[in-house]
């Protein structure tokens, strides 16, 4: 068996957990009737307020970017009255945020010969939803993006990052549907799949550093990875949720990971995989002996 093989092989899939992170925020626009109860904030500072505000997806006008027809959030130029500024704001609940966060979101402009116009805001003071009471101004928030067209650009996928922040702190994003005129612009628009990521971070420590070669493996799906003699600089990849059992066994949905310097030995369940042990001063790999190999499978966690 090629250790090495195998060793890269596992680097590489348990590292790819890490560019993986749970959404801060995720909202599909299912039934807007629920939004304030989840944190969002509607405020139409238009010039002189129309018939509308923002309202459930219309299928007529076009189907959702993804899920059942009306599955989305939408606004009109009725958001003001006619020949009145449209500044219309649609917030998310105040979440996390950091630099390199992402917020990401489909948008549809149907213009049809009226400018319609989206800009995309965020704001650092927390639960604040401050944007001011006119037309003309923002409070707190400060521009991320501008979207505008006066044809119909059918659903886009769109994605922000966040930088320049000094450090991590909390706060809103928001949309602001934008018209100056609606005697002479404004359509309809409407958004879709808002998420908000945050920056990965490698939360579990399991590094494998390959000089170590002290290896176990099983082809079934559900493996068993115990590495002893690891030094607090021995390396490692994120896994979701990890459960820490008698002698610092560690659990993880695909793999263990045995982390604590005093054990010397590797060892798995009797016809499991391959089992390699380390000799301390010769480097060499070996077969652990019956007592190594016992003393690390007493101690393994039941897998979940």
């Amino acid at each position: 068996m090629n250790l090495n093989k195998y060793l890269i092989g596992l680097v590489a899939s348990v590292a790819t957990c890490s560019a993986f992170a749970s959404p801060l925020l995720s909202e599909g626009f299912n039934d807007i009737s629920t939004l304030g109860a989840s944190g969002w904030v509607m405020t139409n500072n238009s010039g002189a307020v129309g018939s509308t505000n923002w309202f459930q997806g219309q299928d007529f006008a076009f189907p959702a970017a993804a899920g059942t027809s009306n599955s989305y959030i939408a606004a009109n130029f009725n958001n003001a009255v006619y020949g009145g500024a449209i500044s219309n704001w649609l917030i998310t609940p105040e979440v996390a945020m950091a630099n390199g966060e992402q917020l990401s979101f489909s948008l549809r402009l149907l213009g049809e010969g009226a400018v319609d116009t989206v800009q995309v805001y965020y704001s650092t003071a927390g639960a604040s939803s401050n944007v001011g009471s006119t037309a003309t101004s923002t409070g707190d928030f400060q521009l991320l993006g501008t979207y505008s067209a006066s044809a119909d650009t059918g659903w886009t996928s769109n994605a922000l990052t966040l930088s320049g922040l000094s450090g991590a702190t909390t706060g809103r994003y928001a949309f602001r549907y934008l018209v100056n005129d609606t005697s002479v612009n404004g359509d309809y628009i409407g958004i879709d799949s808002v998420n908000i990521t945050a920056v990965p971070e490698p939360t579990t420590a399991l590094m494998l550093l390959l000089g170590l070669g002290v290896v176990a493996f099983s082809r079934k799906k559900l493996r068993l990875l115990a590495l002893a003699g690891l030094s607090a600089s021995t390396l490692v990849a994120q896994a979701a949720e990890p459960q820490t059992g008698a002698n610092g066994l560690m659990s993880f949905p695909n793999a263990r990971v045995a982390v604590q310097p005093e054990l010397v030995a590797t060892a798995a369940p009797a016809g499991s995989g391959m089992v390699a042990y380390k000799d301390p001063a010769t480097g060499q790999l070996v077969g652990p002996s019956a007592e190594q190999a016992a003393e690390l499978a007493a101690a393994a966690v039941p897998a979940a």
